[in-house]
């Protein structure tokens, strides 16, 4: 049964959702009157100009937004269960930072073009994410002492060290135009959102989705250590696999399409947590809705900066993230967030 605080933050979100999307379809370098707004919406498939934007460019834009924000969140309130540390997320723990890496190969031209499509550009994220992730288990998992806190720096110096061959590539290769976009891309961008991508990387993330939010009861035993997991018959190595290698797989795809969009999975897991302790029902259901909120707002103020082509969602996400990265830095040692 959903409580009644569910019902009402279940009833705030729709309301931000359909306010967020009223204002994502009507926002662009067009405008359009309100009453022009709703006849495109609820008459799709109209070829007339206020059709054209409202379902080619901007709704697709918002779903995209919505479903990238809701991935990341999912992703970084797994990723701090799994280390029980609120500054986890797929950046400080190298995943996002291989994917990227695994995208700028693509874009520079080191991958031949065939296998760079719409389609398998997400593949190649994630063997840059799974890469980066299976290089953070190696460095933290030999040697003595916390290996959660080790998981997280050796995260951190992965996450660098894919960094610093970006910016090498980039540096040596990019030329022009390409430059342009791979700078921006880099700080995370939706404006090549679009429906073949929406629906081809929906496809691949809503298996794993699914399987993610259904396992929230298997991925709560991690919050009681190694020895009481293993006394109730089940491996922790493995579930940390698990919990590894789907966030890899959702991160990768979220970078394939949005670029390495910062923070959304360390702050709104630390938010969700001071409303839904960790252990109620649908609490991973409800840091996704609020991931996904939270990036649709974002993605909409980036459209609505007073530059001619917007800024990127990724700097509007980093100038909200940045004071609560490091106010948990600054009290991650005085009590445990979990």
């Amino acid at each position: 049964m959903i409580s009644r605080t569910q019902a009402l933050y279940f009833l705030v979100l729709f309301i931000f959702f359909v306010v967020i999307f009223l204002f994502s379809a009507a926002t662009g370098t067009v405008a359009m009157e309100f009453r022009e707004l709703i006849d495109a919406i609820i008459k799709p498939g109209q070829q007339n100009l206020a059709g054209i934007l409202v379902w080619e460019i901007r709704i697709p834009r918002f779903l995209m937004a919505f479903l990238c924000g809701g991935t990341l969140a999912l992703c970084g309130q797994m990723l701090q269960l799994l280390v029980r540390n609120p500054l986890a997320d797929p950046y400080t723990l190298g995943t996002a930072s291989g994917a990227a890496l695994g995208i700028n190969l693509a874009l520079l031209g080191f991958l031949p073009p065939i296998l760079t499509s719409v389609f398998i550009l997400p593949f190649w994220a994630f063997a840059g994410a799974f890469l980066a992730g299976l290089a953070v288990l190696l460095f933290s998992g030999s040697g003595k002492g916390n290996q959660d806190g080790k998981l997280l720096l050796a995260g951190i110096a992965v996450s660098i060290l894919a960094n610093s061959v970006i910016s090498f590539l980039t540096f040596f290769f990019a030329r022009g135009n390409e430059l342009r976009q791979m700078v921006f891309w880099a700080f995370g961008s939706l404006d090549k959102a679009g429906w073949p991508g929406l629906l081809s990387i929906s496809a691949l993330m809503l298996p794993v989705l699914i399987f993610t939010i259904a396992g929230s009861r298997t991925w709560n035993l991690m919050l009681l250590g190694k020895e009481k997991t293993m006394s109730l018959g089940l491996k922790p190595v493995h579930i940390s696999r698990m919990v590894l290698l789907s966030t890899s797989f959702l991160t990768a795809c979220v970078v394939s399409q949005a670029g390495p969009v910062g923070f959304v999975g360390l702050v709104v897991p630390y938010c969700m947590r001071q409303i839904f302790p960790i252990g109620q029902p649908y609490y991973l259901l409800n840091t996704f809705f609020a991931g996904a909120i939270f990036l649709s707002f974002c993605d909409l103020l980036s459209r609505m900066a007073p530059f001619p082509s917007g800024l990127p969602v990724g700097l509007i996400t980093s100038l909200v993230g940045l004071p609560v990265f490091l106010y948990l830095l600054q009290n991650s040692g005085r009590r445990s967030a979990f």
